[in-house]
């Protein structure tokens, strides 16, 4: 089969190309949220983590180091805990149990845990692929290359063992450390070299190394070999190399170890950037046994980011967002249309059986970019349907049709020839008729609403709310509580209102709700909601699409 990697690059080439080669299947639950953060760089609320990196920055205020020498750190230190000789450790998000460790010290590390990767974890993506995400964005920010990304980390619940060198250590402390890591004295080498071409030493975290203020491992900011190069030419001012307590001179000593003939293998750009790839992604991917990594997480050319039953106002409609790929330096066609059919679920015409809908007039935007996608010059064109339909007829599958206006065959997008389903219509999630409220021991009311149709008679209704956000073991949200039924008005027609209050300390960005209704011993779930954007939020506005009917 061929891989939406391969779809990726070709789709630079053809625009065009329809999505019925790849082995992909939608809806994947997994694989939809990771694909969001490598090539969106979004979590499921939209908060754009990956952007934090974004143009090799400096964190502000600014420090000599930039977010992406911080974030590489972070990775290493937290799959330091690896032990190969029994198995256990690795990178498991372990470090937000670390931080107060003397080889953590830092305030980059500090930061990136409490400031970058501690609200977006969830039930699809954990904190430890978060972690590992962030060397992909980091290299890629800072022009270097595409570290290739799998997920499926499982987050540890406590510390690991102590395992990150120190500089005041010795070659034979630091080489056994690796070792007990993975990595063998020439990857030591190479692996300290890919670390150290970015970010700096920090007075305030060394102060007997830098005693004088930060100072950087090499002369740029960007993902390069000059780290390598400058000290082969001997102009290096690396504090880990020209420190005058050699004593912390940990970079000379490893550098040097096999006679500089590894450093020398690595003096050109091509090497380092083969080397570092090989290297960062063994790092990444260096888990606990027993943890099964996904396969690696390919961008979608084409992607339905969405689409669900739910009410704008009191108009059951079907939402559905659908994001394209605009090669660089490629405008968006001007005259391009892009419509979305659907067949009917009940009904006269069920399965499209005589009759098909047709919505036209999407809202058209440009979807954040990841430091990943914005190094390809990659644009990401979405398109926004809020097509109105009837509760009697609802809807079983859908597809797109996309006429560039130029006279170029009119491509249809539909999950393989299969279409993509619409799963079920038992249990939908109403965020616009959900609230907020003071709970009243303290704290905030999630007042969560789900709409189940009106002739279904559910022997269980209940709602699962699940929060990973934050810096402690667990999540800070994980319970079961259950749905009633409530009158509401403006509920949609065909539907009646159930409704559960999850409590709060405040206001998540990063707790989801998933929704279960058995009827007839068949369990219904509306799946990984997200309860930020509730009531009159603006993030729920929708403009509704022209819809009209064709035979079929």
């Amino acid at each position: 089969m061929i891989s939406p990697r391969t779809v990726f690059t070709a789709i630079l080439l053809a625009p065009n190309l329809i999505t019925s080669s790849l082995a992909y299947q939608w809806p994947s639950p997994q694989y939809d949220a990771l694909e969001q953060f490598v090539v969106e760089g979004t979590d499921h609320i939209g908060l754009d983590i990956g952007g934090v990196t974004r143009h090799c920055t400096h964190r502000n205020p600014p420090t000599a180091s930039t977010v992406a020498a911080e974030w590489v750190r972070l990775a290493y230190h937290d799959m330091a805990t690896h032990n190969v000789d029994d198995g256990t450790g690795g990178l498991d998000a372990s470090i937000f149990f670390e931080l107060d460790r003397a080889e953590n010290v830092g305030q980059g590390n500090v930061e990136t845990v409490t400031l970058d990767f501690s609200v977006s974890a969830n039930k699809y993506v954990s904190r430890a692929d978060l972690i590992a995400l962030g060397v992909s964005w980091a290299v890629a920010s800072c022009g270097g290359p595409i570290i290739p990304f799998k997920g499926g980390r499982v987050d540890a619940s406590e510390a690991g063992r102590l395992g990150v060198p120190e500089p005041q250590q010795t070659l034979q402390s630091h080489t056994e450390s690796f070792r007990q890591q993975g990595f063998s004295p020439t990857e030591m080498i190479s692996l300290v070299a890919c670390g150290h071409t970015l970010g700096a030493v920090r007075t305030a975290d060394f102060p007997d190394i830098v005693p004088n203020g930060d100072t950087t491992f090499d002369t740029t900011d960007a993902y390069d070999h000059a780290v390598v190069s400058e000290y082969i030419a001997g102009t290096t001012a690396n504090p880990l190399v020209v420190v005058q307590d050699q004593t912390f001179a940990s970079d000379l000593r490893i550098f040097s170890s096999d006679g500089n003939v590894t450093m020398n293998s690595m003096n050109s750009a091509q090497a380092f950037k083969d080397t570092c790839t090989t290297l960062l992604q063994k790092m990444v991917n260096t888990v606990p046994n027993g943890v099964v990594l996904t396969d690696t997480i390919e961008p979608l050319p084409v992607k339905v980011s969405s689409a669900e039953i739910t009410q704008v106002g009191s108009q059951l409609i079907l939402d559905v967002l659908l994001r394209l790929t605009q090669a660089p330096n490629v405008p968006i066609p001007p005259n391009r249309s892009v419509k979305l059919f659907w067949c009917d679920a009940r009904g006269q015409f069920t399965n499209c059986n005589g009759r098909t809908n047709v919505a036209s007039l999407p809202v058209v935007e440009t979807a954040v970019v990841s430091p990943i996608t914005e190094a390809q010059g990659i644009t990401l064109p979405t398109y926004q349907f809020a097509a109105p339909i009837d509760a009697a007829a609802s809807v079983s599958k859908f597809w797109f049709q996309v006429d560039e206006g130029d006279g170029s065959p009119v491509q249809t997008y539909d999950n393989g020839g299969q279409g993509y389903p619409i799963q079920q219509d038992q249990v939908i999630y109403l965020p616009s008729i959900s609230s907020f409220s003071l709970g009243s021991s303290g704290g905030i009311n999630y007042n969560l609403v789900v709409g189940v149709r009106t002739e279904s008679n559910p022997t269980s209704a209940t709602l699962h709310a699940f929060d990973k956000g934050g810096v402690g073991s667990g999540p800070l949200t994980d319970i079961t509580v259950d749905l009633t039924p409530v009158t509401i008005s403006g509920v949609a027609s065909g539907y009646k209102a159930y409704t559960a209050t999850v409590n709060r300390p405040n206001i998540s960005t990063s707790l989801t709700a998933d929704f279960h209704v058995v009827i007839d011993g068949v369990t219904y779930t509306a799946d990984f909601k997200q309860t930020l954007n509730i009531g009159d939020s603006p993030a729920l506005s929708r403009t509704l699409s022209t819809v009209t009917t064709i035979p079929s």
